[in-house]
């Protein structure tokens, strides 16, 4: 008896467990990547690269590598201050907006001088993710903010992208969330995810 109530308590910790990570997986999340080079164009090797986010003053660091390269994998949406420092040079620090699903590029190019020195880069926002490979609208924080929605309901966001509008449920019997159309299409086509979860019915 005692060998199946320890037995069962494992596993409920081992699903308390799991669970977090899963959640962890569907949290809206971005990628920033860049390049380091010097004023010659030549790579910078094991440049400091910080991101810390403007919202939570969360700081994730790396280094560029062997080309120059630096990458920030699962980064929470939101603004970033990209911070680039490496010794004999003057430091790099610029804004990054990170959107959901995004990869936010911030290439920097270091000039000598000595690391108390701070060049602010300013930049205007990438009209195309070169890295993404599909098409999506994205909505700003000000938008969600300050647009009138009919029971605050999101999915009502989603009219803002061309080509979307509600449509009836193709199984009266089933209720789903956020039922639409997008560019002449059934409803049948459409999957919405809330934060990465499937939001289907059951079938």
């Amino acid at each position: 008896m005692r060998t199946c109530v320890y037995l069962a308590l494992v596993a409920v910790c081992l699903l308390t467990v799991g669970s977090g990570d899963l959640f962890a997986q569907a949290t809206a999340a971005g990628t920033i990547q860049g390049a380091v080079v010097d004023k010659t164009q030549a790579v910078v090797v094991g440049a400091e690269v910080t991101a810390t986010s403007s919202e939570t003053g969360a700081v994730r660091t790396t280094r560029s590598n062997d080309a120059g390269l630096y990458r920030f994998e699962l980064l929470p949406v939101g603004n970033y201050v990209v911070k680039i420092t490496q010794k004999g040079f003057v430091t790099v620090s610029q804004v990054v907006v990170l959107t959901v699903g995004r990869t936010a590029t911030a290439d920097a190019t270091l000039v000598p001088g000595t690391a108390g020195e701070v060049v602010e880069v300013t930049a205007a926002a990438q009209l195309v993710d070169v890295e993404k490979t599909s098409v999506s609208q994205d909505v700003s924080l000000a938008e969600v903010e300050q647009l009138p929605m009919l029971g605050r309901d999101v999915a009502n966001l989603a009219y803002l992208a061309p080509g979307v509008k509600a449509t009836d449920s193709y199984d009266p019997t089933k209720n789903r969330y956020a039922i639409l159309s997008v560019n002449g299409l059934g409803g049948r086509n459409i999957n919405v995810t809330v934060n990465g979860i499937d939001n289907k019915d059951s079938t």
